[in-house]
């Protein structure tokens, strides 16, 4: 019988086990731009972690993310875009509303292990979201654009909106519109 040559020359196969335990080298890339890929790498090493904590408030997104696309394709007028940091964090920020909504139910309801599960999940969605400016250095923003602008009157809200340089991934655009609509008042 004659045995082929290659099995000779070949390192031996791992266990599935070995191969769970074999420790990967680090690796120095950074990390990824988007929101939406860090999702996704985050899934993946959830996955294989078998995080049972990440691993459903990340796919629940993930899902809301898809969700968001199929309804609001590249050619309608309220585009979706998984690239854009403001839209994926506005699919994030819903997605704490609703965790946030859950945990006070079940602690109203007398369901303290959901409640704590909830909040675990809220936990890991909240480390998504980019920073979130202040009232104070949306305000201090708004006075140096309003400045710079030169602009008064109610009628300035639209160029001073769109001047303000305030991402809808930093701060919601109604609080936004709220300090400038009130530092634009007579």
């Amino acid at each position: 019988m004659r045995q082929r040559a290659h099995r000779l020359t070949t390192a031996p196969r791992l266990t599935t086990a070995a191969r769970l335990t074999t420790a990967a080298p680090p690796t120095t890339t950074a990390a990824p731009a988007s929101i939406h890929a860090r999702l996704k790498a985050d899934l993946k090493a959830a996955m294989r972690a078998k995080d049972k904590a990440r691993l459903p408030a990340i796919k629940g997104v993930l899902s809301d993310i898809v969700y968001a696309e199929k309804n609001h394709p590249a050619g309608s007028g309220a585009a979706f875009s998984p690239d854009s940091d403001a839209d994926v964090a506005e699919i994030v920020r819903r997605a704490i509303r609703r965790r946030r909504d859950s945990v006070q139910a079940f602690a109203d309801g007398g369901r303290a292990d959901l409640a704590d599960a909830e909040a675990e999940k809220l936990a890991v969605l909240e480390g998504y979201l980019p920073e979130q400016l202040t009232p104070e250095q949306i305000e201090a923003r708004a006075r140096a654009t309003i400045e710079r602008l030169g602009v008064a009157g109610a009628k300035a809200m639209g160029p001073v909106m769109r001047e303000i340089g305030i991402s809808a991934a930093q701060a919601p655009k109604s609080a936004v519109a709220q300090i400038v609509k009130r530092l634009l008042a007579p």
